[in-house]
């Protein structure tokens, strides 16, 4: 079992200050191993896990790893992938404005019975979700929680047997959701809020997939195709 644990925090301490301050944390991670333990706590403002200009911006290689990130301010950036892991876990948790959060797992090689669960407290966010887009995934678990005003969740998932649920409450939500495979895929969607775009594809074949939309909103555009073998 391999622990890497790491914890950034940033407080402003000064009452007195009248000029607004900026400073800008960031993290990059490179890990290799099984059974990796990651915790990272961050604090403040315009602070980044994983720097935007590298092309895999933090990647972590290794069955079993579990992640834990907890953000807590504006103007955050979170960028990285998963690239090879069977049984990992993800948890991340946002609380602030102007966030963005880009995640994806198997970009590289192949991932199974992974469990990724975000929650996201604030307004104009953006989340991207990414899984098995360029190799084999399967059995995955997805919650994802997003509450506050002007927030966007695109979800690009092909992978065997997923299943994602998502909860949104808020005004002006746009949702993406794409969903590919060759067994069971699930969406349970919970939404609530004004002026929500929802667009959920699914492209199913023969499979047994199922989609459940709750929905409480006025003025959506919603559309929903399950698709066949000719696509959607």
């Amino acid at each position: 079992m391999k622990i890497f644990k790491l914890v950034l925090i940033m407080f402003l301490m000064n009452p007195t200050l009248s000029v607004a301050q900026s400073t800008t944390n960031s993290i990059y991670m490179d890990q290799v191993g099984d059974g990796s333990t990651i915790t990272i706590t961050q604090e403040g403002q315009n602070n980044q896990i994983g720097d935007v200009s590298q092309p895999a911006p933090f990647t972590l290689q290794g069955n079993g790893q579990n992640v834990d990130m907890n953000i807590i301010g504006n103007n955050n950036t979170v960028n990285g992938n998963i690239t090879q892991s069977d049984g990992s876990s993800t948890t991340l948790a946002t609380t602030g404005d102007d966030n963005s959060i880009v995640f994806d797992v198997g970009s590289n090689a192949d991932t199974g019975s992974s469990t990724t669960d975000m929650t996201i407290q604030g307004s104009i966010n953006t989340v991207t979700m990414t899984q098995g887009a360029v190799s084999s995934a399967t059995n995955a678990n997805q919650t994802i929680a997003i509450t506050g005003d002007l927030n966007t969740y695109k979800s690009n998932i092909e992978t065997d047997d997923v299943t994602n649920t998502v909860a949104v409450t808020g005004d002006q939500n746009t949702l993406t959701l794409l969903q590919n495979g060759q067994s069971g895929k699930n969406i349970d969607l919970t939404l609530q809020g004004d002026t929500n775009s929802i667009t959920i594809n699914q492209k199913s074949t023969l499979n047994v997939d199922s989609i459940i939309v709750n929905s409480q909103s006025s003025g959506s555009t919603v559309l929903i195709n399950q698709c066949n073998t000719s696509g959607c």
